[in-house]
């Protein structure tokens, strides 16, 4: 009479051993979103004045990137692996939510979400891979005609690609991404990680409005170091999570 009972505790140790790996899997992910976004702070901090060089003209910032390629390559490698990194957390913090019984349409919106934001964040920083060192390299050895062409491509690109990846990735869905999961993790127990996500989200949202009003701008310095304490929160307590 007790046989069919085995087949159950087998389940649910499979479950269990289920939910620890994805809580582990999301951990790492989420600790990703800080620890790498610190080689591009130390990286091209040192070499190229970032993120404040975002800002400088063409004729100032093409020819430190031409100075510093390597750097930059290195810099923004990192910075595109760690916006990589956010796709497969939105899935997997949508994974986490399930193991803790927060399921239904908020849950799978978030997770595309903040999958979108990695994506658009993506293709914002893979000009600097990409198009900016060749614009710089050129930009060196050009007589003046050809240098006004290349500070004029540089805005153009720049503009555009800025607003795909800081205004779209960064800010927009990045800070609707933080909002919806904080709700969801205030859901499943976790109030303190869930405000904070809540409010983080809300200043990245209200950054986007530096389109407008520009002092809005001023904003993201204090989100983007608050946002990397939040994420080795999220990250420890999934990890403990994963421990259970």
């Amino acid at each position: 009479m007790s046989s069919p009972a085995v087949p159950d505790l087998a389940s649910q140790g499979d479950a269990a051993a289920s939910s620890q790996k994805i809580a582990r899997a999301a951990a790492v992910l989420a600790a990703l979103q800080t620890v790498l976004f610190l080689v591009p702070m130390a990286v091209l901090g040192q070499a190229i004045g970032w993120p404040a060089s975002l800002r400088l003209p063409a004729t100032e910032i093409l020819p430190l990137i031409a100075g510093q390629a390597n750097a930059v390559l290195i810099g923004y490698g990192a910075y595109l692996t760690v916006s990589l990194a956010l796709i497969p957390l939105a899935f997997a913090m949508r994974a986490w939510l399930a193991t803790r019984g927060v399921v239904g349409w908020h849950s799978d919106a978030a997770a595309f979400i903040g999958a979108g934001a990695g994506l658009f964040k993506t293709l914002g920083i893979v000009r600097w891979l990409s198009v900016m060192p060749m614009l710089a390299a050129e930009y060196i050895s050009a007589d003046q005609p050809a240098r006004q062409v290349i500070e004029l491509s540089y805005r153009t690109i720049n503009a555009y690609a800025g607003a795909v990846g800081e205004l779209l990735g960064v800010q927009l869905l990045s800070g609707i991404w933080l909002v919806v999961v904080g709700f969801a993790l205030r859901q499943a127990e976790k109030s303190w990680l869930g405000l904070g996500g809540i409010v983080l989200g809300a200043m990245f949202v209200a950054t986007a409005l530096r389109v407008a009003f520009p002092v809005a701008a001023l904003i993201q310095s204090a989100a983007v170091p608050l946002a990397l304490v939040w994420f080795i929160g999220l990250a420890v307590m999934l990890w403990r999570d994963g421990r259970i």
